[in-house]
């Protein structure tokens, strides 16, 4: 049986998006190909509000965030970490013999600008690296109050992890002068893994002309060489792009403040299931994340229990990662999610949390 999806990826894939997958081969250095490609690029445009180049990779977000620290630094990466997922970018200067340090705070905690700020005055910096929507805590970091921050220093590049939130909030990336903004379209994109976004500005593509060891699948200028001709330098993932296209207009569709406004109503509905059965919500509700919600086991169940019970009846949910299993659990609310959806969900978890056993003293 399938289970319904509502983890923080991959999220649920509506059967019309997968047929695209099946939709018959074309060659990638093909007018047909450079036609396809060619149309996705401005919607994706549209949803990122960017006049900047989009790229797309073949690869998972991994190897983006590594482009960046390969592409973007001649001095020294400041790498944000509030959680497992943000901890990779600083891993990644380290393995890439970059010089980086590391600004950490608590897990459940945002980074906030006061934080970057008193870091970049010292001068010693020509990258952040920071994640938007930090996947295993439900953390949003405020990347608007940042940005205002990042105003300040213009030689500094501002990269964004928007992994598990592009596609489900706004991201006025030109607005917020963000020079790399990516993610991979398996979570809020709703879509099937394999492909990763980007988008990347034109200060970016000068600093990366002055870094002399870009790597080769990660190089950014050799990407813009062949994205200008509506071309990727190595084989793109095609399943993966049919199927974006068929999603992008219905994305855009849909509406994009539409888009945005339900999942604020979705993220709005699973907060309160949540703290009305007794799970104290992980981050500050200031900070929480709009694509999935992080809750506090405050009443002992075991969270591995729940999702087994979920699993007989065609539905999955997250314990909590790393550390975190079964003191928090998470429940995406993210891509194509509908208030009938969530409800019959929440619906769910409400008759079986009424037959789990509790252990306050856990």
């Amino acid at each position: 049986m399938h289970k319904k999806l509502f983890i923080p990826g991959p999220s649920e894939v509506r059967p019309s998006i997968l047929a695209k997958l099946a939709t018959p081969q074309i060659g990638h250095r093909s007018k047909d190909y450079s036609d396809l490609h060619g149309r996705i690029l401005p919607k994706l445009q549209q949803v990122l509000y960017t006049k900047n180049d989009v790229f797309l990779w073949a690869s998972s977000s991994t190897l983006v965030m590594e482009a960046c620290v390969r592409n973007l630094s001649n001095k020294k990466v400041l790498s944000c970490v509030n959680g497992a997922f943000s901890k990779r970018w600083a891993q990644m200067c380290t393995a890439n013999g970059i010089p980086n340090e590391v600004l950490q705070v608590e897990w459940g905690k945002p980074i906030l600008p006061e934080m970057i700020d008193a870091k970049l005055q010292s001068g010693e910096f020509d990258c952040l690296t920071v994640v938007m929507n930090e996947t295993s805590t439900g953390v949003e970091s405020p990347i608007d109050e940042i940005a205002e921050v990042m105003k300040k220093y213009p030689d500094v590049m501002f990269c964004v992890d928007a992994v598990s939130c592009m596609a489900g909030v706004k991201i006025p990336t030109d607005e917020w002068g963000l020079d790399v903004v990516l993610a991979g379209v398996q979570k809020a994109f709703a879509l099937p893994a394999g492909l990763t976004v980007s988008a990347i500005s034109n200060r970016a593509f000068e600093r990366a002309a002055t870094v002399k060891y870009r790597g080769y699948y990660t190089d950014f200028l050799d990407m813009k060489k062949y994205n200008d001709k509506n071309q990727t330098p190595a084989t793109p993932a095609i399943p993966q792009i049919f199927a974006m296209d068929a999603q992008l207009d219905d994305i855009l569709a849909e509406g994009l403040d539409n888009r945005w406004e339900r999942h604020k109503r979705l993220a709005e509905m699973t907060r309160n299931f949540v703290e009305s059965h007794g799970f104290p919500l992980f981050p500050e509700r200031k900070y929480c994340s709009k694509t999935l919600t992080c809750a506090v086991n405050a009443k002992g169940i075991v969270v591995a229990d729940l999702n087994k019970e979920l699993g007989k009846r065609g539905f999955q949910i997250s314990n909590g990662y790393g550390d975190l299993k079964e003191k928090t659990f998470r429940i995406a609310h993210m891509g194509d999610v509908t208030d009938a959806e969530m409800k019959e969900l929440l619906d769910h978890i409400d008759d079986i949390l009424k037959t789990l056993p509790t252990n306050v003293q856990a």
